[in-house]
């Protein structure tokens, strides 16, 4: 892992809590291809299900933790009871990138013994912070992530401070597993982090390869050379990659029009936008997010 997160990048790790509580579910927990912009973990206390998703299929059984990257696609299914809590996490870089896109670990470990308090502090710091109903598919839950980012007013400053504490040790149960990640992301991440910070903070603007090149002092076309090499693909290619997985995330968390998130990823033309999109993504705009459930 050392490769891939340094101290200074784990330090600067932004974990928010969105939704956590504990749930009796039944055969009606059954959804299929459902994708989120944020990470869910599982704490499993009773009864048994079953979750799909990296190409494997886990059993969810008591005294487990389970863990779905954020934008992992997966199904899941409740042939009985299943007594479990559930959280719902962002844990973005400074770069905008979600940890768990750098890293490979295991999905599914053993709870620590102080597990369950640790969830249920999270709960006592955020009584209100439930979802608004269970089904991926239905609006309100889709609105839901935003309506929680920002820190609920009885909170406080030290019980949002205190609760990613408590996420941080979570997490953690999952960073002893991790190894390096050989996705497009990491590798930027290894030798571009300043490209990376450079795209994240002027999304919105207009953004040319002697722009980056600038960042990293190198002359356009050697640093271009560079990146290829380094990467695999060309840094402006790197960048509309960038900025479709950004309107992914607001396609699934906002109602905006599929033109002002166009303008909001710095792509201002929404004809070129919905090409690139679908190209990347393989469906619309529009159908993408019709069809995933968030």
């Amino acid at each position: 892992m050392a490769g891939t997160l340094n101290h200074e990048l784990l330090n600067s790790l932004d974990l928010q809590v969105l939704s956590v509580q504990r749930t009796e579910a039944g055969r009606w927990w059954n959804y299929r291809h459902v994708i989120s912009p944020f990470s869910r973990l599982w704490l499993i206390l009773e009864g048994e299900a079953v979750v799909r998703h990296h190409g494997r299929e886990f059993s969810l059984q008591p005294g487990q933790l389970h863990l779905v990257p954020a934008f992992a696609v997966h199904d899941c299914a409740c042939a009985q009871g299943f007594n479990h809590y559930h959280l719902h996490f962002a844990a973005r870089l400074p770069t905008g990138i979600d940890l768990f896109s750098l890293l490979d670990c295991e999905y599914q470990v053993v709870a620590p013994v102080a597990g369950l308090n640790l969830f249920q502090r999270l709960e006592a710091i955020y009584p209100e912070r439930k979802l608004p109903c269970f089904d991926p598919g239905r609006a309100e839950y889709k609105r839901f992530p935003v309506l929680n980012t920002q820190e609920e007013p009885t909170a406080g400053v030290l019980a949002g401070f205190e609760a990613r504490g408590v996420l941080t040790l979570l997490v953690a149960e999952f960073l002893k597993s991790a190894r390096h990640h050989e996705g497009l992301h990491a590798r930027v991440s290894r030798q571009f982090l300043a490209v990376q910070e450079y795209i994240q903070v002027h999304m919105r603007q207009t953004i040319r390869l002697a722009d980056l090149a600038r960042v990293v002092k190198l002359h356009p076309t050697y640093f271009s050379d560079q990146f290829q090499r380094v990467v695999g693909v060309r840094p402006l290619d790197y960048l509309v990659r960038r900025r479709v997985e950004r309107a992914q995330y607001l396609l699934l968390t906002t109602q905006d029009s599929v033109k002002a998130i166009a303008d909001a990823v710095g792509i201002a033309d929404p004809a070129y936008f919905s090409r690139v999109f679908t190209r990347l993504c393989g469906a619309s705009p529009t159908a993408y997010r019709s069809a995933h459930s968030a």
